[in-house]
């Protein structure tokens, strides 16, 4: 250990950055140049290794953590992320988050800004907080449990996603495998036992969520916080399938479904049996089926997020940048020439002799 002037002490250990290099919709072969260079801009030098299919960076943050690294940067989607932090959970080492993915839902949650350099920034100037995590069975999660419908839609979610950066044809077959398998699946009878209550439901799927968006940028449960040391419990208590797509439909418009069989709970943990047994997902990993055991895990994770005042600073630089580029945009359309009339105009200057 070093110290600063002020005589605090200083890890010698220098920061990580842990990069996915195939994140996000558009493959970039800069990205881990581009983002060195952009940590170098703002006075951050830091070890950057990157994913592979063998290592989706959990096992190189549970390494940093074990040597004391102070801080271990992310720069990838919400699965880079969510690796990383099962890496980190229960330690002192700070998770930094550098948005790269499709939709880039804990980022959001979390008020990380996708700019680039605005979230190097965070990193910088930002705050270090505890958050929770949660935990089904022995599966950590930042995001979201599923059980049910969702869990057997997922694989072919991500068939879909796949398919569309290489394969259409992989990605039309994998939607209509989907389609039938929603049209084909029932209702399934479930027990929930939390804080004392012992639930029974007939339902397609129940949701336990730890933030507020997943997936497909989904807000099942809007008002959920991830430092309250709870978890939003959710389900339609024998649904139709319409029912089920409003449901959805509202979420990816950060609604709740006015639906009076639709229940709404805040617990630290719940157990879930059904009959038969189900799938369930954890922030999109399948884990298995049914029965699992759900529980949130209070302050779990120190993660560096934006103070107000950064907060401030980025929607006024929002704000500015949009108006410049409208400025922009008006001027050259002011500015460019009327081709056509000109070409027709035998006094135009351009016009031909």
């Amino acid at each position: 250990m070093q110290t600063n002037q002020n005589g605090s002490s200083v890890s010698s250990v220098p920061p990580l950055l842990i990069v996915n290099p195939v994140s996000g919709p558009d493959e970039d072969d800069q990205l881990v140049a581009n983002l060195e260079q952009a940590l170098h801009d703002q006075g951050l030098f830091a070890e950057i290794r990157t994913t592979t299919p063998d290592e989706n960076g959990q096992g190189l943050a549970a390494a940093a953590a074990q040597a004391r690294t102070p801080l271990v940067m992310v720069a990838g989607g919400d699965g880079t992320i969510e690796a990383v932090a099962r890496g980190l959970a229960h330690t002192q080492t700070v998770l930094g988050i550098i948005p790269q993915g499709t939709r880039n839902n804990i980022a959001a949650s979390l008020n990380i800004p996708v700019d680039t350099t605005q979230a190097i920034r965070v990193l910088t100037e930002g705050c270090h907080r505890q958050f929770d995590l949660g935990r089904a069975n022995n599966h950590y999660f930042m995001e979201v449990v599923g059980v049910g419908l969702e869990a057997s839609l997922f694989p072919r979610g991500d068939k879909v996603k796949d398919g569309i950066k290489n394969n259409y044809w992989t990605a039309l077959k994998n939607f209509f495998l989907g389609m039938v398998m929603f049209l084909q699946f029932k209702q399934h009878r479930l027990v929930l036992r939390f804080d004392g209550h012992k639930v029974r439901l007939r339902t397609l799927q129940v949701n336990i969520c730890n933030s507020p968006r997943y997936g497909v940028e989904f807000a099942l449960a809007p008002e959920a916080k991830m430092n309250d040391g709870k978890l939003d419990l959710i389900y339609i208590d024998k649904p139709s399938k319409w029912d089920h797509l409003r449901q959805f439909f509202a979420a990816m418009r950060s609604k709740q479904l006015p639906h009076e069989r639709l229940k709404l709970y805040q617990t630290s943990a719940v157990a879930v049996h059904s009959y038969p047994a189900l799938d369930v997902h954890a922030d999109g990993d399948y884990i298995g089926t049914t029965p699992v055991i759900i529980e949130a895990l209070p302050q779990a994770l120190w993660i560096c997020v934006p103070t107000p005042e950064l907060l401030t600073q980025f929607a006024d630089a929002d704000v500015a940048a949009e108006q410049a580029a409208k400025e922009k945009s008006l001027f050259s359309w002011v500015q460019t020439p009327n081709t056509k009339s000109e070409l027709h105009n035998p006094d135009s200057q351009t016009a031909k002799p």
